[in-house]
């Protein structure tokens, strides 16, 4: 599938989504997962979010753990997994 259907179906911009694929959250992505662009900045950086674990039904240490796991490519790609959802 190409990155352009899948920003399609994410509801977001193609140039979104590669911002997104670069590291960088633009406003519209936190806004459709009803999050702040800074909550999850720092997701993808490394840390954790108190709105984006309740988003997801777990605990901010939990997301903490998960983050340290899956790298920064794994946030990236769970937000997206988020967005098509």
């Amino acid at each position: 599938m190409s990155l352009k259907k899948i920003a399609r179906k994410c509801g977001v911009t193609l140039s979104s989504l590669n911002d997104l694929n670069k590291g960088n959250v633009r406003a519209s992505i936190a806004e459709k997962l009803g999050v702040t662009v800074s909550s999850l900045q720092n997701f993808v950086d490394g840390g954790s979010s108190t709105a984006l674990a309740s988003k997801i039904e777990i605990t901010s240490s939990s997301l903490q753990e998960l983050r340290n796991l899956i790298g920064q490519r794994g946030a990236i790609g769970l937000i997206i997994g988020l967005l098509l959802s």
